[in-house]
């Protein structure tokens, strides 16, 4: 899969200096809060065929967080309206 530029991101993370672009690139990304004021960070992936045809024969997603913690996070798709799907 592949970040993608969205409507709604009003920000780039850039990549850090210590990676070069074969490991890293920068990502557009909404920062902003939940109807709770909970703050959050969203960036949209689009999958490749090659994803496609993996999640269609059921095999996993894999989501890869460099470091050694694991920040609380969701993955979802949006419906035909826009909306999420949890």
């Amino acid at each position: 899969m592949r970040p993608i530029d969205f409507e709604q991101a009003n920000l780039t993370f850039s990549k850090p200096t210590t990676m070069d672009d074969s490991e890293c690139l920068p990502i557009q990304a909404y920062v902003g809060q939940d109807a709770n004021g909970n703050p959050h960070v969203n960036t949209v992936w689009q999958p490749s065929k090659e994803d496609i045809e993996a999640i269609n024969e059921g095999r996993p997603i894999v989501v890869c967080v460099l470091g050694t913690g694991l920040p609380p996070m969701s993955l979802f798709t949006y419906d035909q309206e826009g909306q999420p799907n949890f």
